[in-house]
């Protein structure tokens, strides 16, 4: 019982825990290393990309609300840094800040393939909570998804992704009076990127497995 406890009040230190430290907990080679901290870790830079991705999708459809010169010389509590899009959101009460860049620089360094980043991220954003406008979309069932995935990977910027190019290897026989000649020859044919809802789950497994790994190091 104690040993749970113990647990619990660990895993509830890491939910509090700011995501710079919280990424150095998730080290193997950090002194209090737990592997409970690269799993809050991983789960947590995959909410903030999927809070950062949709937001946008939201709030700025086909646009950015900002220009080089925007509020020139301002920044929350004053200064002269330039602004950027986390400025502005800052100002319009949004809550996307410097954390959503760490989770998203640390995201893009991991270079997923764009198959397993488009499921994990959906996996995500069907979990994070959202107005209700959004949610009627992800409360969507994963066989849904699957048969419509170009709005959903354009709600997260990937694009409207429906297909991919599968290599194969294709036999050629060719057969001559005297003789029968085979050859092979590589083909590339354009197949769905999830035939099915399992599929897109498999996908999002296998690349928090991939993430999980990479939070260790």
């Amino acid at each position: 019982m104690a040993l749970l406890k113990e647990a619990e009040s660990m895993a509830r230190d890491y939910q509090r825990m700011g995501i710079r430290e919280l990424r150095e907990h998730a080290r193997s080679e950090h002194p209090e290393h737990d592997p409970e901290a690269a799993r809050v870790f991983v789960d947590r830079v995959l909410d903030m990309e999927a809070e950062r991705l949709t937001w946008h999708w939201h709030e700025n459809p086909g646009f950015q609300p900002f220009s080089s010169t925007s509020k020139l010389g301002e920044h929350p509590g004053g200064g002269t840094a330039a602004a950027d899009p986390l400025v502005l959101a800052y100002d319009r009460g949004i809550r996307v800040h410097a954390g959503h860049e760490f989770a998203r620089e640390w995201l893009e360094a991991a270079r997923l393939r764009p198959r397993v980043r488009l499921a994990v991220l959906i996996r995500a954003a069907k979990l994070f909570p959202m107005s209700a406008q959004q949610q009627a979309l992800w409360a969507k069932s994963y066989d849904f998804i699957a048969q419509h995935l170009p709005i959903y990977s354009r709600m997260l910027q990937m694009g409207s992704l429906s297909t991919m190019a599968e290599l194969s290897q294709v036999e050629v026989v060719r057969v001559t009076e005297r003789e029968t000649y085979r050859r092979t020859r590589n083909e590339h044919k354009s197949v769905a990127i999830f035939k099915n809802g399992q599929a897109v789950k498999d996908a999002a497994k296998q690349a928090r497995v991939e993430l999980l790994l990479l939070a260790q190091i």
